[in-house]
């Protein structure tokens, strides 16, 4: 027979504390905006440069450059969408009617 599933009581250390949730300082959508555009600008500039090294033949990870060949893709594309998703939001409110 199976025994029945019963509570474990924990005893926690009295010299444990907990501290409040502190929340991150809150920012604008603009600075983050321009904040993704200077990091997508840095890690497409960084995937150029390793793909220059690999090309004159310096000793350089092709997977290495594989992968910031992508995050630098990726990065640009979030960034992209979230342009693409302001504008028709901006449309949508410039079409309602008052």
């Amino acid at each position: 027979m199976i025994d029945p599933v019963t509570a474990i009581a924990v005893q926690l250390p009295s010299s444990v504390e907990f501290a409040p949730a502190t929340q991150p300082p809150a920012t604008d959508f603009a600075s983050w905006l321009a904040q993704q555009v200077d990091d997508v600008n840095t890690k497409v500039s960084q995937a150029d440069m390793q793909v220059r090294q690999l090309a004159v033949g310096e000793n350089t990870n092709l997977h290495q450059v594989m992968i910031s060949l992508e995050k630098a893709h990726l990065s640009l594309e979030l960034v992209v969408q979230v342009r693409n998703k302001v504008l028709e939001a901006y449309q949508n409110m410039m079409q309602m009617q008052v």
